[in-house]
């Protein structure tokens, strides 16, 4: 496994929870695993010598009234620590997010799962976890995650594949987009309505893993496709907040409360 441990505090820091961290570190490593650390930075200055494993420093202030304390805030290094435990060799990042259930397809992906370079990330938990396991063996799976682990999985992500054909909306597409992933999705349902071919990602016939194996081949291939298509669908869904669509709505209903009884009120036959 690779594992991250997040904590508060590390080497050359000399504490309970820092040494706590170091004996399960080397605990893991003995055991085959492969951990990262992932902690504030120090103001004493440090080099990790000979541990056997990566060490991924975050900002961090002093804690008011307890300078010894730092608090770690987000930044890019927390962003490298994922893609580093998710892809040590540098590969690209395919993820689904969403129900495992039978009607999501998600096996259609274990092709992709296999293409040299490539690793499949599976978000979500559900009745079919086990089945897929067993079915994509190459792919990670992360369980559910929500908030802000949620977003930055999703920012970490260099392609989003989407395989349900039986979506009304696809809420997971558009948050996708919204990070700026190009989205491979089926042809079927809500994705037509959001997915532009050829512009934010592509559209392929439903049902079949090949065509998702191929989309995904070729993104994976071009980064400055990726990156073009990821940057026309953030632009895509731009403004498609929650109070935008809330006024759409309310509007829609003004407009048929707004229309004559007789067209709103079918005659008797």
């Amino acid at each position: 496994m690779r594992v991250v441990l997040a904590t508060e505090s590390f080497l050359p820091d000399v504490n309970g929870v820092a040494n706590s961290v170091v004996r399960m570190a080397e605990h893991l490593v003995r055991s085959g695993h492969e951990p990262m650390v992932v902690a504030p930075d120090s103001s004493v200055s440090w080099s990790p010598g000979d541990l056997s494993y990566p060490v991924a420093r975050v900002r961090s202030l002093p804690m008011p009234g307890y300078p010894q304390l730092r608090l770690g805030l987000p930044a890019p290094a927390l962003h490298a620590a994922i893609r580093r435990a998710l892809a040590p060799r540098g590969e690209v990042l395919v993820g689904f997010v969403g129900r495992l259930a039978a009607e999501k397809e998600v096996d259609l992906l274990a092709g992709a799962s296999r293409l040299p370079g490539v690793r499949v990330v599976v978000v979500g938990d559900g009745p079919h976890a086990a089945s897929l396991r067993r079915a994509l063996p190459d792919a990670v799976f992360l369980g559910a995650r929500h908030g802000s682990q949620l977003a930055r999985i999703y920012a970490s992500l260099d392609v989003f594949a989407h395989t349900g054909p039986y979506e009304t909306f696809g809420q997971a597409v558009q948050e996708a987009m919204a990070s700026g992933l190009p989205v491979v999705a089926p042809a079927a349902g809500g994705p037509l309505d959001l997915v532009g071919h050829g512009l934010t990602g592509y559209l392929v016939p439903p049902h079949a893993g090949s065509g998702f194996t191929e989309a995904i081949r070729e993104l994976a291939g071009d980064e400055g496709l990726r990156r073009s298509m990821g940057a026309a669908g953030r632009d895509a869904v731009h403004g498609r907040s929650w109070q935008v669509i809330g006024d759409e709505l309310i509007a829609h209903y003004a407009a048929a409360l707004a229309a004559p009884l007789a067209t709103r009120v079918p005659a008797a036959v």
